[in-house]
């Protein structure tokens, strides 16, 4: 998958990430006894006397690393004692790091894969550095010192994770600005990656502890793909996706489910795409299942939250000036949030955002931020320019304590050109969403033409409030035609 063309070109992007889902998935992992390769074994039950054959395995990660040559495979075997297999490993170029048992095979049950720690200071207490066209798979990493597999300044294109699993953090560990160490963290500032996948991977049991972070900045260029991934009871994010400069990232998050995101009362958004400068993100979530069921996290712990960095930060020289955002969020079931369950915020200048909200279920949540289930919170600064286009058809927004969709100026003025269509029009919704038991009502919005044609709003006229949360008199809220039954009655 190649990063595309000049950061511009939107719709060449979404087009683009249409032809990946229809891809077949790459081929499957290295098996043992496959030719043209060296193959190591290592096993926290081997004697310190050990060649790195099978019969008589390394003892330690260090050892394997000096033996084996770019392209190689090393194979790390289940210890039958419940030993820990402790330390980390710089792979190079073309390796392969996957965890069997006894009889060779992929350790793919999450039960049973092969455990690793790093309490040493090899790596800075990283358990496994990467390089490029590494493939890491049926390992379980454990409490967390550092990150469990990290690549930083390097080129990791190619990388394929996954059948791997990432439980604790240790009590004294590396710490970002709120104290947390992420499992993967995959950091660039230059140059182009790309065919990067992590998959099929669980991320659990850890107040302090995030998932998935990848950074990127300058003028680099990456392409990731995830799926199939599942997170619960973490500090950390689920997903974080920082740009900055110019830098471009194109992500798809597919099939992937979260609950108790945000441990530790954190702001702790388990999606977001975070963008700085001048930089651009696309960024597609399908089949995404988000829970809260433990209510944990503070009132800005949000579901999926999409964010333009700028004023009242005190970085400026990072505040988004000209940022770009294409998202799309699709057939996924958000639920429990602890306060808004979906949120786009910008507090930058002239940047142009598109999102699209198709066939997902909204239940619950409790917004504090912006007041909806979902809310569009436009910048802060006098002046700022840019444009924000919205397309909502054919969700569920049932059952917050806030409105269904509120809509606030945080002070921008009328330099912001917002788009809304919730059916009927130039963005091309088509409706059929359901409005159903909102507390406070249906939308809160500006003094913004809005369409909404075509949608249940509970078998009535929606309540539409204005900024002051009152009832809008004459709101430009075009809601009429209104379907006249439930279209998912059996919802």
């Amino acid at each position: 998958m190649n990063v595309l063309p000049h950061r511009s070109r939107l719709v060449s992007t979404i087009t683009a990430i249409t032809v990946l889902l229809a891809l077949s998935p790459l081929s499957s992992s290295q098996t043992p006894g496959s030719s043209g390769i060296s193959e190591y074994y290592v096993s926290a039950d081997a004697g310190s006397d050990g060649d790195g054959s099978r019969r008589r395995p390394f003892a330690s990660l260090s050892q394997a690393e000096s033996a084996a040559a770019a392209g190689d495979v090393i194979y790390v075997i289940a210890s039958t004692e419940g030993r820990i297999l402790n330390g980390g490993i710089a792979l190079k170029a073309g390796q392969k790091l996957l965890g069997i048992d006894s009889n060779g095979q992929l350790l793919e049950n999450p039960d049973s894969r092969t455990r690793l720690s790093n309490t040493t200071d090899k790596l800075d207490g990283v358990m496994v550095k990467l390089s490029s066209d590494n493939e890491v798979a049926g390992l379980h990493f454990m409490n967390m010192r550092s990150h469990a597999i990290s690549a930083t300044n390097t080129d990791y294109s190619g990388t394929y994770i996954h059948h791997t699993s990432y439980s604790g953090n240790a009590e004294e560990h590396s710490e970002d600005e709120r104290g947390l160490v992420y499992a993967i963290s995959l950091d660039a500032s230059e140059g182009i990656l790309d065919g990067i996948r992590i998959e099929d991977s669980s991320f659990y049991d850890g107040e302090d502890l995030g998932a998935i972070r990848v950074f990127q900045s300058g003028a680099s260029r990456g392409s990731y793909r995830f799926q199939r991934n599942d997170f619960s009871n973490l500090g950390g994010r689920a997903y974080f996706v920082r740009t900055r400069n110019s830098s471009f990232v194109e992500t798809i998050i597919l099939d992937s489910s979260a609950d108790n995101i945000g441990r530790g009362n954190r702001n702790s958004d388990s999606i977001i795409p975070y963008l700085m400068g001048q930089s651009e993100q696309v960024m597609l979530i399908r089949n995404y299942h988000f829970n809260n069921s433990k209510q944990v996290g503070n009132q800005s712990n949000t579901a999926i939250e999409a964010y333009m960095f700028g004023q009242p930060r005190p970085d400026e020289a990072n505040w988004c000036t000209r940022c770009r955002l294409t998202l799309k969020i699709l057939d996924s079931v958000i639920e429990n949030s602890v306060t808004d369950s979906i949120q786009f915020s910008n507090s930058g200048r002239n940047s142009e955002l598109s999102f699209e909200i198709r066939n997902n279920k909204i239940i619950g949540g409790n917004p504090q931020q912006g007041g909806g289930a979902i809310s569009l919170n436009l910048q802060g600064v006098p002046d700022s320019g840019g444009s924000t286009r919205l397309l909502v058809e054919n969700n569920d927004i049932i059952g917050s304590t806030g409105y269904g969709f509120a809509m606030n100026n945080r002070g921008g003025g009328d330099g912001h050109v917002a788009i809304i269509d919730f059916g009927g029009g130039v963005l091309g919704s088509l409706g059929g969403n359901r409005f159903i038991g909102n507390d406070r009502g249906e939308m809160r919005v500006l003094e913004t033409r809005i369409t909404a044609q075509g949608n249940w709003w509970g078998g009535d006229e929606p309540k539409i409030y204005n900024s002051d949360n009152q009832l809008f008199q004459n709101s430009k809220v075009d809601f009429e035609p209104l379907l006249l039954s439930d279209p998912r009655p059996a919802d």
